[in-house]
């Protein structure tokens, strides 16, 4: 036990080491504030130490074999420090307005432009700035300022851009209202806060709009006039020299409209350009002094290795306004640790669905600068950025450009559009999901404006957004409803004499030339709409929509990317319609009818009707579909995530349905059947189910008909390795497709030849 005295002396002891502790820390406190005070004082007022965070380079996009799809390369950005190139400083929009004039001449040389060849390192400073005015962002491959305003650059000022764009500029202006002047925006916001409170509005589901807050001011203040009001209030409150040309103050006026958004300030730089050469580096670098607060950041961009698959890739682009406050695609990315404002992130395809791999990790970089000659006295990497990680994912690259390449060979003649989807029906994985028309994701930003106006939107994936009547090939669905009820069999039989009368109503059959009396194999094979009605009318479209349901249609599938749901004809989802529109009218039987061959309301996306076949000739099982094969660390050295085949639902289909729908398709292609033309003599038994849609648009108040062609198909016939379902919009029949099917099918079963095999392997050693 320890005695009163051997504790004294523990407690002096330890009394002892505290006041050494004390003493130590004032000692150090004194030489900090008083002995080394006045030189920490001075430092702190010449020199300022910044930290940032470095952006990681995003992860590659690979397809199945390891063929590169999206890759990075280096470019070099130039950006702009507050406290040294903006804070009070008077000559900061003479400095900024000579930056962005040498910015727009260099892209304009890297994209040949033969009136910007002098734009160099050489050239003397008149020179390149004549050669810069009025001239427009690079196309790709060349310096791009970071400007956000959507705005035209040239006057007559006028709005352009993407939607989202302008309702960022529209509250943007709402915001400055007062402060630039703007009387007719502010009476027109005292009024809509005044008709809160004296006539509410409510939304579709009950809730109260914010009547100020969904005025667009962009349609109450002209581009002029925004542009006329920034000009006055840049010129009396921040320095904007006077005398400058209209199409100069849009410049600067888009510049430090892109700050505000990114909130350029001591704690946030601003990416002035991307992409920016090395001849105009090294002008900079050799001019430093007369370009204080302008640094040089290396900076991973995204490449393009194939033109194709631009749907499912994706694009890729700044964090916008609603994104970093909001949730829109995945915000808001301010509460998420290494995103900034400039950063660039997934906005559509893969890119968006697979931010939180490819992103990567960000890392932080602390600079510290002489005030006072703008030099970096010391630059460091204090926690090095780790690339995103690597997608494989399950798209075959060269069937994906077959694809593609056929559409747009067969397709373009319609003057509409189509889309084309093929999966492994054993695993749900996509090997094609093409698109007509498309895009080029190089170039995307620069074709904008081209893609938007093109009335066949482009931008639409086709193959998961696009909605269309599935027509015949839903027949086979009719089929394997009524033989699992037992509403017909083998033996059933119904005679055809083109015309097939119903509750007054004539419904027609134009698919074969004869009257005919037919079963469920030879309807199939013939795609006989009578045979169907009457099989309609037994089922009723009650039953129908809860087979619809088992095969997925009209539900979305859970693939990665964006997709819509689409419809299953039925009275439960006439109901639904009639809350809404009370002049439809209720389900009756001459809808049944329509519903079994494929018309009504049914409306299905081409991933749907994909996977709808392909549990059928898989035998019943019903797979999600994706996109995604596994995902790799940015080193390949490691899996991070592994996809397995992944079944949502099972559908239960006897051997004798099984086989009698089986005999069915397989009829479809051969001698006398709807894709004979195509497929009776090719080398490999293909089964399918051809089906022609009739479909009513209405443009400009005009009513315009046409009818859309549909194939799925499957092969080799004995065991399906492939099923592909191709929609052309206009093109009429199931026929008038099945070449792009054909060109599908030459091209994944010539992939399988020893040599193909051999070279496949060989690009893809990198890949584990």
């Amino acid at each position: 036990m320890v005695n009163k005295n051997q504790l004294l002396r523990r407690l002096m002891a330890l009394g002892c080491l505290l006041l050494l502790c004390f003493g130590l820390a004032g000692a150090q406190l004194v030489q900090l504030q008083i002995v080394n005070g006045e030189n920490y004082l001075h430092r702190s007022a010449e020199f300022l130490t910044t930290t940032s965070t470095v952006s990681a380079a995003r992860g590659e996009i690979l397809d199945r074999y390891g063929r590169p799809m999206v890759t990075n390369q280096t470019g070099f950005s130039l950006v702009l420090i507050y406290a040294s190139f903006w804070e009070d400083k008077e000559d900061r929009f003479t400095k900024l307005l000579d930056l962005a004039h040498r910015v727009q001449a260099d892209g304009s040389a890297a994209a040949g432009d033969a009136s910007a060849d002098d734009a160099d390192e050489t050239a003397d400073e008149e020179e390149i700035l004549e050669t810069a005015e009025g001239t427009e962002e690079s196309d790709a491959g060349g310096a791009v300022l970071n400007d956000m305003l959507p705005i035209t650059d040239t006057a007559p000022f006028a709005y352009v851009g993407e939607s989202d764009d302008r309702t960022e500029l529209s509250a943007y202006i709402k915001e400055s209202a007062s402060t630039l002047g703007l009387e007719e925006l502010q009476q027109a916001k005292e009024a809509a806060r005044a008709a809160n409170e004296q006539d509410p509005q409510y939304d579709a589901e009950g809730n109260e709009i914010d009547q100020e807050e969904a005025l667009d001011a962009t349609e109450i203040v002209s581009a002029s006039e925004f542009i006329d009001a920034m000009r006055a209030y840049l010129e009396e409150n921040a320095y904007l020299p006077t005398g400058l040309s209209d199409e100069d103050v849009r410049l600067l006026v888009g510049l430090y409209y892109s700050m505000r958004q990114v909130s350029f300030s001591n704690t946030t730089t601003f990416t002035l350009a991307d992409n920016v050469s090395m001849d105009l580096i090294a002008y900079i670098k050799e001019h430093h002094q007369d370009y204080e607060g302008v640094d040089v950041e290396s900076k991973a961009v995204r490449s393009y290795d194939t033109d194709s698959a631009a749907h499912i890739l994706g694009t890729v682009g700044s964090v916008d306004y609603e994104e970093w406050n909001g949730d829109k695609n995945g915000g808001p990315y301010r509460e998420k640790a290494g995103y900034l404002m400039s950063d660039d992130i997934g906005k559509s395809g893969l890119e968006a669905a697979l931010e939180s791999y490819l992103h990567g990790t960000a890392g932080s970089r602390t600079v510290e600068t002489d005030l006072g000659s703008g030099s970096v006295l010391e630059d460091e990497n204090s926690n090095a950025p780790q690339p995103g990680d690597n997608v494989i994912t399950t798209i075959d690259l060269e069937l994906q450009q077959v694809a593609e390449d056929s559409m747009a060979n067969y397709l373009s003649g319609y003057g509409r559009g189509g889309a084309a989807v093929a999966l492994d029906p054993d695993t749900g994985e996509v090997l094609v999901m093409a698109s007509y028309p498309t895009y080029d994701l190089e170039n995307y930003n620069r074709d904008y404006d081209e893609i938007s106006a093109d009335s066949r939107h482009p931008e639409l994936n086709r193959a998961t957004g696009g909605l269309y009547p599935p027509g015949s090939t839903f027949k086979v669905l009719t089929a394997i409803a009524a033989l699992e009820e037992g509403l017909i069999d083998a033996n059933t039989s119904f005679t055809c004499t083109g015309k097939f009368e119903y509750g007054g109503s004539t419904f027609a059959c134009n698919n074969h030339d004869t009257p005919m009396t037919m079963d469920v194999t030879t309807a199939i094979k013939y795609s006989c709409n009578t045979y169907f009605y009457n099989v309609g009318l037994l089922l009723t479209g009650a039953h129908l929509e809860q087979w619809c349901d088992r095969f997925g249609l009209g539900n979305v599938t859970g693939i990665e990317i964006g997709e819509r749901a689409g419809h299953a004809a039925g009275p439960t989802y006439r109901e639904e319609q009639r809350k809404t529109d009370p002049d439809q009218r209720e389900w009756m039987g001459g809808d049944d009818v329509n519903a079994a061959i494929g018309q009504s309301d049914n409306s299905f996306t081409p991933l749907q009707l994909a996977n709808y076949m392909a549990a059928v000739v898989n035998g019943g099982t019903l797979y999600k579909p994706t996109l995604v094969r596994s995902i790799k660390t940015y080193d390949y050295s490691d899996t991070v995530q592994a996809e397995e085949p992944e079944v949502i639902g099972t559908i239960e289909i006897s051997d004798a349905t099984y086989d009698l729908v089986m005999q069915g398709m397989s009829e479809v292609t051969a001698e006398g059947g709807t894709a004979a033309t195509t497929f009776a003599d090719y080398p490999i038994k293909v089964g399918g189910k051809t089906g022609s849609a009739e479909m009513t648009e209405v443009v400009d108040g005009v009513q315009i008909n046409y009818t859309n062609g549909l194939f799925i198909a499957f092969a080799p016939f004995d065991d399906p390795e492939i099923v592909i379902c191709v929609v052309g919009e206009g093109a009429g029949h199931g026929s008038s497709v099945a070449p792009v099917v054909r060109d599908i099918l030459d091209a994944y079963f010539a992939e399988e030849e020893p040599d193909a095999v051999r070279s496949v392997q060989a690009e893809n050693t990198m890949v584990p």
